[in-house]
């Protein structure tokens, strides 16, 4: 007979990238030492299909000689019930001949006879207290020959409860030891036990250090025993996708639809000065919750019309509104959102044209972005009474997601939401957070909005990344704050850094955290204490440069600041397509000038992290000769409307400039100053100013700067 995999390989169509990935994983579980301290490591994105390669994994490890897999879940009945039924879903036809058992240590088939103790093996667990104490007395009481076997653990969203887990603050550490005491008592009890963890938010498990120095300057990350990174699959939709710029016409320019904060603080709390039902679709505080909502079912129209023309399949799809976490928040948004359903479907009812200019400017939207992807569309006529007749009929499915037995209810035989008609919308919590799959989501509201926010959290509430059908993008929409964007753009940034060190082979070195203090000192940050409204990532060669900014509108301020800096920066590094070297005081000199200059109405620029890392990668104590490349070009224009790219690509434009930029080999920090002419019709002040640019040396190590530092 075959192995597993292959049979499993031949069931599920795996690609070659996938089958390649899963059998280096395997072999070296297999050739490698690995435990609770030095585990193995899957490194995947969020919805990228880890679930399909760790299942891959198993089953080649039973190949391999393993027999029992024991598998870890975040602790909700939710994602157990999904890695469950997941499991038995790819390895059904081993099931169902006998060789594999799978099932919930917490719902076991009943006692085990002698014959399915011999077959393979594959028990789910979640992290929590009793799960860990059944999985333990399973083996130390009820089956001790199973203790002898050879035993996979794999740790699925292992930076949950892991071994070196971290408290979060309000939540107490006893329940996290407990857990991590009880993981650990496993690995002791059986003997042949080799440890892999699954995740796509590393940052408290591999960049953790097991120490604090108090010196010092930076500190190299533990590395697992080894780290295999999944491939991307075609299909994988994610931050790439949501926050980097691109050029036009491309439907992804057109995902991110701001809404204002003013508008998420009145959804979360009960106030009908804010929110009347009586204006529901015309008050300012509900505005982008109704562009939403209706660009949402018109959506849905548009693409089953597609659908049809084509002979394919209707598709159901799904949106998602996530802007608290409150019970009582969710209550008053049903509420609001009731308002905006009964008084849309009340108008589409007895007076549609009541609703033609919401249709006209959800029509607009959607019709730049799918001709942008060279999609057809309806006539206007056609789209209006489909329309129309979707906020007449039944089929819009309201459903209020708070609580696992409420997520359960909901779950499909794959455990995944069950879309139930055309158009679903869930309003909820982070119980919709890791793990749950939503299929076919194409709008989300999202109004989370911390002080600060941890990467791996809100990494998590990306429901909106996975395998998606590309066309769906063309009507998709991703509303939120304009601030809020800006921080999960720069979350995008650390998760691409890291993923580049693994990559390119520097995480060999390690990824580097710095951290400025009050006395503007260079002092090591550990990762998972960082605050990540004050993060910035860093690649080689990548730049830094503030955006989404207004110039300060006092011409003496600023002719002040243009005669200063012409004094500070050498003639010969201005518009002669070359670098001059100046010293790093100069460099800090010229940035702390021109952060006068600049206002940001929207975002914050984090100025000490410009500073910071032209220290660091100047420093001499790094390998560096304490000096800047200085490069300064005059007569630009670019318009305030095209300054928003963080990338900072298309503001240096292309040509000689970008090549010295972006020159591999180079190895200094370099500042690179762009004097815009500033007009009015431009949408600036009407002043020239200095723009700065930081790029990092080509032969740098991806870096992670921090700003401030979480306190417990």
């Amino acid at each position: 007979m075959t192995g597993f995999y292959s049979r499993l390989r031949e069931a599920r169509q795996d690609d070659d990238q996938l089958a390649a990935c899963i059998e280096r994983v395997a072999k070296q579980l297999e050739d490698t030492s690995t435990s609770g301290d030095r585990p193995g490591m899957l490194l995947g994105k969020i919805q990228s299909g880890k679930t399909r390669a760790f299942v891959g994994v198993i089953a080649r490890a039973f190949d391999r000689g393993v027999d029992i897999a024991v598998v870890f879940t975040k602790g909700t009945k939710t994602l157990s019930a999904q890695t469950v039924a997941r499991l038995r879903h790819d390895l059904r036809d081993f099931i169902n001949d006998d060789e594999v058992l799978v099932f919930d240590i917490m719902q076991p088939p009943g006692q085990l006879t002698k014959s399915e103790q011999r077959r393979k093996l594959v028990i789910v667990a979640k992290k929590q207290s009793q799960n860990l104490d059944r999985m333990l007395h399973f083996f130390a009481h009820d089956y001790p020959d199973l203790k002898d076997r050879r035993v996979l653990v794999v740790d699925d969203e292992a930076d949950l409860a892991s071994v070196r887990f971290v408290q979060k603050r309000n939540q107490p550490d006893v329940e996290q030891g407990k857990i991590a005491e009880k993981m650990d008592n496993l690995r002791r009890l059986v003997g042949k036990l080799v440890f892999f963890q699954v995740t796509a938010t590393p940052y408290s498990l591999y960049l953790q250090p097991d120490g604090y120095e108090e010196s010092g300057y930076v500190f190299k990350p533990k590395k697992p025993a080894f780290t295999e990174l999944l491939p991307i699959h075609s299909a994988y939709v994610g931050g790439d996708d949501y926050f980097i710029r691109r050029p036009d016409p491309d439907p992804r320019s057109f995902l991110f639809v701001p809404v204002q904060r003013e508008e998420q603080d009145a959804l979360r709390r009960p106030d009908q000065r804010r929110i009347r039902e009586d204006n529901v679709l015309d008050s300012p505080n509900t505005r982008g919750l109704v562009r939403a909502i209706l660009t949402f079912v018109l959506a849905v129209c548009l693409r089953r019309w597609q659908q049809a023309e084509a002979n394919d399949k209707k598709k159901k799809y799904a949106m998602v509104i996530h802007n608290d976490t409150q019970k009582a928040a969710h209550a008053w948004q049903n509420q609001v959102i009731g308002w905006i359903f009964d008084a849309a479907s009340s108008a589409a009812v007895d007076e549609p044209e009541r609703l033609r200019r919401y249709f006209a400017d959800a029509y607009a939207d959607l019709k730049e972005s799918i001709e942008a992807d060279q999609g057809r569309l309806p006539g206007v006529d056609q789209a209006f009474e489909m329309f129309v007749n979707a906020l007449q009929g039944d089929d819009m499915v309201r459903e209020t997601v708070n609580s696992d037995r409420e997520v359960m209810a909901l779950l499909d035989e794959r455990a995944e939401l069950k879309l139930r008609t055309p158009f679903n919308i869930y309003l909820g919590g982070s119980i919709l957070d890791r793990g749950i799959t939503i299929p076919n989501l194409i709008a989300f509201y999202y109004g989370r909005n911390p002080r600060t926010m941890q990467a791996d959290t809100v990494l998590q509430h990306s429901r909106m990344y996975g395998s998606r059908d590309r066309r769906d993008l063309a009507v998709t929409r991703f509303y939120t704050s304009r601030d809020v964007y800006s921080r999960l753009s720069t979350i995008n940034d650390f998760e691409n850094a890291l993923r580049e060190a693994f990559e390119s082979g520097a995480h060999e070195q390690g990824v580097v955290f710095l951290q400025a203090d009050a006395r503007d000192r260079v002092r090591p940050c550990a990762p998972n204490k960082v605050l990540l409204s004050n993060v910035v990532a860093v690649r080689p060669n990548g730049l830094y440069l503030p955006t989404g900014f207004q110039t300060r509108r006092t011409t003496k301020d600023l002719a002040e600041a243009d005669r200063e800096l012409r004094q500070l920066i050498p003639p010969d590094a201005i518009d002669q397509q070359q670098f001059v070297d100046i010293d790093r005081g100069t460099a800090r000199h010229i940035i702390a000038v021109i952060e006068k200059t600049l206002e940001f109405p929207d975002d914050d620029f984090e100025w000490d992290a410009m500073r910071g890392l032209l220290d660091y990668y100047s420093d001499v104590r790094d390998g560096g000769d304490g000096k800047v490349l200085l490069l300064a070009e005059t007569r630009r224009a670019l318009s305030r409307s095209a300054s928003g790219d963080k990338s900072g690509l298309s503001i240096i434009g292309g040509g000689a400039i970008r090549t010295l930029v972006r020159d591999p080999v180079r190895s200094k920090p370099a500042l690179v100053l762009l004097r815009q002419e500033g007009m009015r019709e431009q949408g600036w002040s009407g002043h020239p100013f200095w723009w700065p640019i930081l790029a990092a040396p080509a032969t740098a190590e991806p870096c992670v700067f921090a700003t401030k530092v979480a306190t417990d």
